[in-house]
């Protein structure tokens, strides 16, 4: 099997890169490491520049050089592609675009729908049960958000972009907080302003959108991130927060801790891996303070060295394994 994983950099793996491409390679697997931001056409079939590493060799390391065969690589001569890195602002689009084209042709470990559609605090509502969710308002309106905050003064609320990742722009509201009016005017796209300034609507259309939802108490207690591939959990960790942040991330703060799993965990975890693999999405990091699910991580979900640190295992093996079973299984039949 050759696969394609696609990344931002060659000249510098990123964390999971190179634990995930040593894993498919001691499986027997032809590994490439391709640039996500340069995926082009060549007569509507999609390339990108990579590097082929050897079968046989030294294994690669985190923040060092791909090493290999540098060259042009079809993603329709792989059998399997796994987008590890989001692409840049800039060519984002056209990126997605061209891999959702190329999708039809040969198999992503995450279907690009999936990454599109499911990647994002707005589909937690469709893959999870009322149970296993804050409550919460997505607008683009800032006095409906506002208002809704008003209407429970006794409610502790949290405030994020809906597609934003590593804690950023994440903020804790109590309640009556002096700050909050504020936060949601900059967190909607600061329209009221913007009008004023622009006197109406010179400058353009500002609005964003937010999600304001309703805060967790289990979340002081750490988080668990649970790795799940194809429907199974095959590690885990937890996050404990900064003593002067609310947040978890590591990007933040936050600590990576060792935890176990109880059933529950383990089985709310992979219930939802099974139902995001009906959407192909066929590995996925998911952050849960149980019974809650905070948070899906389809788009380059991290985890594999914050496992390392804590255990002292490797879990990449664990992670490969299933996929490998799985699309060798889909390739056949």
């Amino acid at each position: 099997m050759r696969l394609l994983l696609l990344t931002n950099r060659l000249d510098c793996l990123g964390e999971n890169d190179a634990p995930i491409g040593n894993a498919f390679r001691r499986l027997g697997c032809e590994v490439i490491f391709g640039e996500i931001n340069a995926i082009a056409g060549d007569d509507y079939r999609y390339f990108t520049r990579g590097v082929l590493l050897p079968r046989s060799g030294q294994p690669c390391h985190s923040g060092s050089a791909a090493i290999g065969d540098r060259g042009t690589y079809f993603l329709d001569e792989c059998q399997l592609v796994w987008v590890m890195s989001w692409p840049q602002d800039c060519v984002v689009r056209d990126v997605w675009q061209m891999l959702w084209l190329a999708s039809h042709r040969t198999a992503f470990v995450n279907s690009i729908e999936g990454m599109m559609f499911l990647n994002t605090k707005h589909a937690l509502g469709y893959v999870l049960s009322k149970e296993n969710r804050a409550y919460s308002y997505s607008s683009n309106d800032f006095s409906f958000l506002w208002e809704r905050y008003r209407q429970a003064p006794d409610q502790w609320w949290v405030a994020k972009p809906p597609n934003a990742a590593c804690g950023q722009d994440v903020f804790l509201f109590p309640p009556n907080g002096p700050n909050v009016r504020t936060i949601l005017q900059s967190l909607t796209g600061n329209t009221v302003t913007q009008s004023a300034i622009h006197h109406g609507g010179v400058g353009g259309f500002k609005a964003e959108y937010a999600i304001l939802q309703k805060f967790i108490p289990e979340v002081a207690k750490g988080e668990k991130r649970v790795m799940v591939s194809c429907g199974k959990a095959v590690a885990w960790y937890g996050r404990q927060g900064n003593p002067d942040d609310h947040r978890t991330n590591i990007a933040q703060g936050g600590m990576p801790t060792s935890v176990d799993l109880h059933l529950g965990e383990v089985q709310l975890a992979e219930s939802i891996g099974q139902k995001l693999m009906a959407h192909g999405v066929n590995y996925v990091g998911i952050d849960m303070a149980y019974p809650y699910i905070l948070e899906l991580n389809i788009g380059a979900p991290g985890g594999v060295c914050d496992v390392m640190v804590v255990s002292g295992a490797d879990p990449s093996d664990q992670i490969a394994e299933p996929l490998v079973a799985h699309f060798k299984k889909h390739c056949s039949s």
